[in-house]
Parts: C-alpha cells; sequence; structure tokens
C-alpha cells in the first residue's frame, strides 16, 4: 500500500491592490488634495468678501477675481487643459467643445466620468443662468459652513471653470458700453447684501433709474405682453424698459441681473394690482351679494353663469346682448388702473395708451371674467389670476377682439372704441385737450402793440401843445 501523501500548500500571493498600506497612501493623498482645495477657495472666498465689503481699499479688482468675461468671445471657448479635483499624480484632460472628456482613470481602481458641460442658450433665463456657484453669494451672502458643504458636493472642477463661461452668456447687452455702474447703499455693519433686496436699498442715482424703468416696464408689459409666451420675450421688455429710463434720465447704467430680477417681478405684480382694483367693481358693478341665505347664494350663482354665457359681460346691455365691447366696467377698470390722476402712469406714458391698446383691452376682459368666476358657486371664494389658469383665457379673448375689429374694419368700430377709452380715460384723469394752448392765451398780438404806439405819440403830441 503507497504512503499517503502529504498535503503541500503554497504561500498566497499578497495581492499589490489589496495591500493595507497601498490603500491607507492612497486615502491620505485624497484628504490631503481635498484639505488643499477646500484651504484655496476658502482663502478666494475671504478675498472676494472683503474686496466686496471694502472696494475703496483695493486699487483694482484682485485678479484671483476675475472671470472668463474680461476675455475676448472669440478664445473664451478655446480648447485647454484642466486638471481634475485629485492627487498631484492625477492626468490633464484636454477640454473641447465638441468632444466628451475621456474617463480620467485612478490608480485606486476607481474611477470619474467629467461630464461636458452644456452651456445656456441665449434665451435662458438670468435666473437659471445665475444658479451657479459664485451666483448666490453675488446676491447674498453665504456662511462658510454651507459654502463648505457646496464646496464638496459639487467640487467638479469643470463646471466651476465654466461657470464664468455661462455668466458671460447672459440675455443682457454685455457689450453695450456702461459708464455708471449700480450701486447698493452699504447698511450700518459695512456690508452691501441684504436677505431680500428693494428699490430702497439703492444709491439715489440707481434707485431713480430702477424706479421708471419699473414704471415702463409696468406699461409694456399690459399692453404688448400681459401673459408673457416666453421669459426671452418677458426680458426683452425689460431690457427696452432699462434703455428708454436710461435715455429720459440721461445717465448709461448697465443692466444688471439683480435689476432684471427685480422687473421681472413686476409682471405677476401688476396682474395682480389689476385683479384687487377689478375685484370691488366687478362686484358693485352687476350686484353680487354675500350673504347666507340660500335665495341670495342662488341668484349670485345664476347672474355669474349669466354673465358668463356667451360672455355676456362684454356688452353694454349684457341683457339685450347689445353694445358690444361698450361695457361701462371696461372703462372703469382703465380709469382706475392707469387714469386715476395727472401723474398716473397712463398720463405720463401716454404713448403706450393712446390709442387703448388691444392687448390691454384683452387683458382688462380676462381680469373681468376672473372676478366673476369667483362667483360661481355662489359665495365669494379667492381665485388667483395667473397665467397657467388664464393664459389661455386671455387669448381667447384677444382672438374675438382681432376678429371683431377685421369684420368691422370697413367702419372703424374698434377704432372708435379704442379712442373713446383713451379720452375719456384722460378727462377722468383730469387732463382736458382744448384746441388754444396756454402760450397762444399768454401771447400779445401785434394789434396791441400798434395800438400802444398810437396811444403814446398822441400823448407826445398833446405835450407840445400844452
Amino acid at each position: 500500500m503507497p504512503p499517503p501523501r502529504k498535503a503541500t500548500s503554497k504561500p498566497k500571493k499578497t495581492s499589490v491592490l489589496s495591500s493595507p498600506q497601498v490603500s491607507e497612501t492612497q486615502s491620505t493623498v485624497r484628504r490631503q488634495a481635498t484639505k488643499e482645495k477646500k484651504a484655496e477657495k476658502q482663502k478666494k472666498r475671504a478675498l472676494k468678501a472683503t474686496y466686496q465689503e471694502n472696494p475703496d481699499d483695493f486699487e483694482n479688482e484682485p485678479s484671483e477675481l476675475h472671470s472668463d468675461t474680461d476675455h475676448d468671445e472669440d478664445t473664451m471657448f478655446s480648447d485647454h487643459a484642466l486638471q481634475t479635483k485629485l492627487s498631484s499624480n492625477t492626468k490633464v484632460l484636454a477640454f473641447s467643445m465638441g468632444k466628451m472628456p475621456p474617463v480620467s482613470h485612478i490608480t485606486s481602481g476607481n474611477a470619474r466620468q467629467l461630464k461636458a458641460p452644456t452651456l445656456d442658450s441665449d434665451n435662458t433665463n438670468d435666473d437659471e443662468e445665475s444658479s451657479g456657484d459664485d451666483s448666490d453669494k453675488n446676491d447674498y451672502p453665504q456662511s462658510d459652513a454651507g459654502a463648505s458643504q457646496t464646496d464638496e458636493k459639487d467640487g467638479n472642477t469643470i463646471e466651476e471653470q465654466m461657470s464664468a463661461t455661462r455668466a458671460s452668456k447672459r440675455l443682457l447687452d454685455t457689450e453695450e458700453a456702461a459708464t455708471v455702474a449700480m450701486k447698493m447703499k452699504k447698511l450700518s455693519d459695512g456690508s452691501r447684501y441684504l436677505s431680500r433686496v428693494k428699490v430702497a436699498d439703492f444709491d439715489d442715482v440707481s434707485k431713480d433709474i430702477l424706479v421708471t424703468a419699473i414704471s415702463l416696464f409696468r406699461c409694456l408689459i399690459v399692453t404688448k405682453a400681459p401673459f408673457p409666451d416666453s421669459i426671452a420675450d418677458e426680458t426683452m421688455l425689460g431690457k427696452d424698459a432699462w434703455r428708454e429710463a436710461c435715455q429720459l434720465k440721461g445717465v448709461n447704467i448697465k443692466l444688471t441681473p439683480l435689476a432684471i430680477k427685480m422687473l421681472l417681478k413686476r409682471t405677476s405684480h401688476v396682474r395682480g394690482e389689476l385683479k384687487t382694483k377689478m375685484r370691488s367693481l366687478t362686484r358693485t358693478f352687476f350686484g353680487f351679494r354675500s350673504s347666507e341665505s340660500r335665495d341670495i347664494i342662488r341668484q349670485n350663482r345664476d347672474l355669474a353663469e349669466a354673465l358668463k354665457d356667451g360672455s355676456s359681460f362684454v356688452f353694454k346691455d349684457w341683457k339685450a346682448k347689445t353694445g358690444i365691447y361698450k361695457t361701462e366696467l371696461l372703462q372703469d377698470g382703465i380709469n382706475v388702473m392707469w387714469f386715476a390722476n395727472r401723474n398716473d402712469e397712463g398720463i405720463v406714458y401716454n404713448q403706450f395708451f393712446n390709442p387703448m391698446p388691444i392687448k390691454l383691452i384683452a387683458l382688462m376682459l380676462t381680469t373681468i371674467e376672473c372676478c366673476i368666476d369667483e362667483w360661481m358657486q355662489g359665495v365669494k371664494e379667492d381665485i388667483r389670476f395667473t397665467a397657467i389658469t388664464y393664459g389661455s383665457v386671455y387669448n381667447n379673448h384677444l382672438n374675438s377682439l382681432q376678429r371683431f375689429d377685421e369684420r368691422t374694419a370697413p367702419y372703424k368700430l374698434f377704432e372708435r372704441i379704442c379712442d373713446n377709452l383713451h379720452d375719456v380715460a384722460r378727462f377722468h384723469a383730469g387732463v382736458v385737450d382744448t384746441p388754444t394752448t396756454f402760450s397762444d392765451a399768454s401771447r400779445i398780438s401785434d394789434e396791441a402793440i400798434e395800438d400802444a404806439i398810437r396811444e403814446h405819440q398822441l400823448q407826445e403830441e398833446s405835450g407840445r401843445r400844452g
């Protein structure tokens, strides 16, 4: 019987990748790289905060705070080398706008794929464009703890490099020569940024331009695009208002993202103001009543349904449906909203309201319908006057007005309605157009001068004789 074989075992080779020492070394390298990156960002953030609080202490803006917007547009998007956010042994990636960067392999086996950043188009909202790493710090203060968390979470180097590029592609006209920059008042503690910025927070020159631009923007919105189709159209109106405000004041101030943001907020504000004023007028005009009585509730419901049937509320006599687009409620709303007095927007910026624009009339009819909808259940309820809910209603009224204008063009019926709405509104504001101007009334005629000469000559002759 052969002797049993002795079991032999060969010593297992230790893998280099599984060595605890190598893993610990790699972890140390990564932690060191992260600390260095965080320290560099904290240093830059501290320099930025110091420059924003005390800009007078610096002769020029520190070069570390410069962005790609200072470069020429032709070379702004050229290929250049970018380093990843890892250790000093990382590979250099050649960045190109037309190619996806390759995957950067790390010795530990872990890999991170860098995404090719996408640039915002020219029609992108400024609020979306300013959502980068530095935008929130520019508008509002951010604590160091929150900033550190943001750096660790969104620390992609390429996206940080491209944040300045996205800022350069804003919808605003950066090529326009601006001689004056908007300035905010400093607070008692020396800071410039508030949790909620208001018009009063700016210096006198910027505040004057901003107040004028807001009034112009309100007029442009209600007469050009009460419910804008896109944020690009809305922003374009804001730029037009700002440009005209600078021309009126004779000062060229650069339009900043903060200013355009404050202008665009007025779109919903002006619609809400109109809805608030029309609510009481509509209730009184048609006779809606607040009561717990079932009979009155039923009457309110029946009245609202009758007014909505075939848009009867647009007629002067809504029961007989005669006098289309001649309802007195339409005139009353225009008077209260834009022609309350001689200093109201309809008088100061009369070029937007003469003749009364068709889109403003459509907005008024949409607002009246919204006020009637609040009584559809018989009791008053609040309904938000938003673009989502009433944008389609506005388009329906606008289409009806346009068809009415086309069908009655030979008789100029709609043109007369628009002119009458404007003329009555001006009269309500206290502005009376008379053929004789004040300059003509105070002018001395040539006949009166000749009479004075003859009178003087007669006095001299009588003096000689005496």
